[in-house]
């Protein structure tokens, strides 16, 4: 069900993903590949949920300016057919709407006119990230539904997606407890790409010498003396995204 062409898709997204320095620009990076090539959606979520408050956290959407708030739509988290399945099953498995209502009864339930009010779309895979509580993104269209293919791709990207979104959370909390700014972890996972400090300062659009005295700060937090130990210590730690880190889990 997967071609050779969509393994590619696949391959480079995990590539592109790392090549990344800034944590955070990684999920934005993937939400413009969802919406673009992958799969060629109109609109991507990530978002977290407890289903037992009923309280959500979108967590990242392309286009952005269809964020109407911090959470999701309450309607869409307590009556939305994919929402309730993951909820009551706490299943891994992605799914389209389709999976679990017919098109014509879903065309005339009222969670899809909230959907079309809220995202201008009506066809959605939903693939999980994680049960409990639920973290998981959407990828939606707002006509043409998402075909068998498309469902076999999102699968085959999952565990990409799931190890992203696990290192993701890792990192800050690994910066915290080493007493490390957002910036400097920037500045971190840049130094252990080979950047110099020239070159860290142009991708960043801040001065050689604010990326000196990041990288001074840096050597006394991890008690290193030069890079290469810094980069060592750091990756020890958890600072440091690594390939290994995250795979697309092709095989």
């Amino acid at each position: 069900m997967v071609s050779a062409r969509d393994y590619e898709r696949i391959l480079a997204l995990a590539a592109g993903a790392f090549e990344i320095g800034d944590p955070s620009a990684v999920w934005p990076f993937i939400a413009r590949e969802f919406v673009g090539s992958l799969f060629g959606a109109d609109v991507f979520t990530r978002a977290a949920i407890d289903y037992t408050s009923g309280r959500s956290v979108l967590l990242d959407i392309d286009p952005a300016d269809l964020r109407q708030g911090s959470g999701l739509d309450p309607v869409i988290v307590k009556r939305h057919p994919l929402s309730v399945h993951y909820a009551v099953t706490e299943s891994p498995e992605p799914l389209r709407i389709s999976d679990l209502v017919p098109p014509r009864q879903w065309r005339r339930h009222p969670v899809a006119a909230r959907m079309r009010e809220v995202f201008g779309t009506t066809s959605v895979i939903a693939i999980p990230l994680q049960a409990r509580p639920f973290r998981g993104l959407s990828i939606q269209r707002e006509r043409d539904g998402f075909s068998d293919r498309e469902l076999a791709v999102a699968a085959r990207v999952q565990p990409f997606l799931v190890a992203a979104d696990r290192h993701a959370r890792a990192l800050p909390e690994a910066a915290q407890e080493a007493g490390l700014t957002p910036r400097q972890t920037v500045v971190l996972n840049l130094m252990a790409e080979g950047l110099g400090a020239t070159a860290i300062a142009h991708r960043l659009g801040i001065s050689v010498r604010t990326v000196d005295k990041h990288q001074e700060r840096l050597y006394r937090r991890l008690g290193a003396s030069d890079r290469l130990t810094a980069v060592v210590r750091a990756q020890r730690l958890g600072l440091i995204r690594t390939p290994g880190a995250a795979s697309p889990g092709l095989g």
